[in-house]
């Protein structure tokens, strides 16, 4: 696999310089795009309780004298598709687990998976990357024996190099699977320059926690039936940005607009305030809703939008 090197002028990365991919791959609602955070101590992919939040693969680098980690956050793993949409995040999914990675990181969640899961996961198994498990989401389990099961059915039912118990909402056990991860890494010089955090643009970041608060504000099918497409971006003092949020269906359109235009208002702020935390400055944010009629099932939409 060709990758560019990054070396910035006069320097030379150090003897014994680690740098490779790290895939973060899983079921859907995991806790993958928290992991990704996690490890980076800082936002970056966008969170909800609902599954198939993530739809793009999300490159996070972790940069320090000695390594250069570049993770991806991966759509969850479906077992099957029910439209275009879903068929793309399952692609992406796939080929980020089969293609992309020096070492692969599967996200569980803490319970004992049963034959036909690990069958299916049995395809992780298939490149030379190692495999690691994290099984996560240890807050929510008092006993530690069923925590051991678990780790102890993916570490045999897939031959697993190590298992970790870990929370990465609380932060519980992500330094020692960074440690695990790092050793892991082949020596190589970076990827990137050391500032950079990603390789997505910030127009990418602000569409993307759009999405976030639609899933935050409503409910139900909505969220899943919104595509969101930054027309304009401004860069300056204060930013100043124009999306459109797509809908399937006029109800859908009518629900995110609200009585009188209130929750339109409520989502332009909320998104406002996000988007200012994520770049540092000011943020003017315009958003208008539009029909696109079962974009989720239109190749030709599922293009437009970047899936």
């Amino acid at each position: 696999m060709g990758r560019a090197i990054a070396l910035e002028p006069g320097v030379s990365p150090k003897p014994g310089f680690k740098a490779g991919y790290v895939a973060l791959v899983g079921r859907p609602n995991a806790g993958k795009s928290t992991l990704l955070n996690a490890l980076l101590k800082q936002k970056l992919s966008i969170v909800s309780p609902l599954p198939q939040t993530t739809r793009h693969k999300v490159l996070g680098i972790l940069s320090a004298e000695d390594y250069q980690a570049c993770f991806l956050d991966t759509p969850g793993l479906l077992d099957a598709a029910k439209d275009g949409l879903q068929e793309s995040l399952r692609r992406a999914a796939r080929a980020a687990s089969r293609d992309d990675a020096e070492v692969l990181v599967l996200v569980t969640e803490p319970r004992v998976p049963s034959a036909e899961e690990l069958a299916a996961l049995q395809g992780l198994r298939r490149g030379r990357a190692p495999l690691l498990v994290a099984v996560n989401k240890t807050d929510l389990v008092q006993d530690p024996a069923r925590l051991e099961a678990a780790a102890r059915a993916y570490a045999e039912g897939l031959s697993a190099a190590q298992t970790h118990l870990i929370s990465a909402l609380q932060g519980q056990g992500v330094e020692r699977l960074l440690a695990a991860i790092l050793a892991l890494l082949p020596e190589s010089p970076p990827y990137y320059g050391s500032g950079q955090v990603s390789d997505r643009w910030e127009r990418f970041f602000a569409a993307e926690l759009i999405r976030e608060k639609i899933f935050e504000l409503y409910r139900d099918e909505v969220p899943h039936a919104c595509a969101v497409a930054i027309e304009d971006y401004q860069e300056g003092s204060k930013d100043r940005l124009s999306a459109t949020v797509f809908v399937e269906r006029e109800p859908q359109k009518g629900i995110l607009i609200g009585s009188g235009g209130s929750a339109i208002r409520r989502l332009t702020e909320e998104s406002r305030k996000a988007i200012a935390a994520f770049v540092g400055r000011p943020v003017a944010v315009d958003l208008r809703i539009k029909v696109r009629r079962n974009w989720r099932r239109d190749p030709r939409a599922l293009r437009e939008f970047g899936y």
